[in-house]
């Protein structure tokens, strides 16, 4: 067994054993859903910020900044704008539904019957995400540690499976916490490296190679600026939507009160805004 695979072994281990650890938080369906309602901002702000994160994150997007530039990152910058609105007006509002879940919020505010459409109709698409985040998890890891796709695919929804179900969303959380610090560390690290490396942020920007009429924000390939705007405009449009609804209101259903939950979506908001 080499370095990698030990790495990762124990790295699966450890979410075990998070949700083995926290399974005696759990004794209502309050507890096993939001923590009971009284998770701290820290904690809040951090699974706040890792729920805008999968295998892409570190493949597509990474892939798409290495031969465009900036512009993916209006994507995070985007994400940012949306966690600065549940700063500064919608994570109280959602702490303040005082539900146990989303759905229940749904029930009271447009009734029993479009409860259940948006309860069976999210299914199939999240059965499908899901899907399509373990399959690219595993395309990497097969390409980097030469892992076998389906072991991967089976093996990391079960360790998922088994730590939220046994410590249900105390152990999501802390996971997620701990994630965020490992990959802010990771983050940080590559940032300086990377500006030491290459002179300067002013170095790196003008030794980007774009192709004539391109340049470092808009990216290469792209025959109208116009197009970039409005692509941009809409990207921060959707990010909003995405980070200021109902359905995606539970991470600050686990706030402790209103006041947590607001400085849980600042945090988060930063933590996007350093990490992008």
């Amino acid at each position: 067994m080499d370095l990698n695979t030990t790495i990762v072994g124990i790295y699966f281990l450890f979410l075990i054993a998070i949700g083995w650890m926290f399974r005696t938080f759990t004794s209502t369906t309050s507890d096993y859903f939001r923590g009971g309602g009284s998770m701290l901002w820290w904690m809040v702000g951090a699974t706040a910020f890792m729920t805008q994160f999968s295998a892409w994150t570190f493949t597509g997007a990474a892939g798409k900044a290495y031969a465009d530039g900036f512009a993916v990152a209006v994507i995070f910058l985007a994400n940012a704008f949306g966690y600065l609105m549940n700063y500064l007006y919608f994570a109280p509002k959602f702490r303040q539904l005082r539900v146990v879940t989303v759905i229940e919020a749904i029930r009271m505010r447009f009734g029993k019957f479009n409860e259940q459409v948006f309860t069976w109709s999210g299914m199939p698409n999240s059965v499908i995400s899901a899907g399509i985040w373990l399959n690219g998890l595993a395309i990497i890891a097969s390409g980097i540690f030469g892992f076998d796709m389906t072991t991967t695919i089976v093996l990391t929804g079960l360790v998922v499976l088994v730590m939220s179900v046994t410590g249900g969303s105390w152990a999501v959380i802390a996971s997620d916490f701990m994630q965020m610090v490992i990959i802010m560390a990771v983050t940080v690290t590559c940032a300086v490296v990377a500006i030491v490396q290459g002179g300067g942020v002013g170095e790196i920007i003008n030794n980007f190679p774009t192709q004539e009429g391109a340049s470092f924000v808009s990216g290469n390939n792209l025959n109208y600026l116009s197009i970039f705007g409005i692509w941009a405009f809409f990207i921060f449009f959707k990010q909003f939507s995405i980070t200021n609804n109902m359905l995606n209101s539970y991470r600050y259903l686990a706030a402790k009160d209103s006041k947590n939950a607001k400085k849980a979506a600042l945090l988060a908001c930063i933590l996007m805004t350093m990490g992008h």
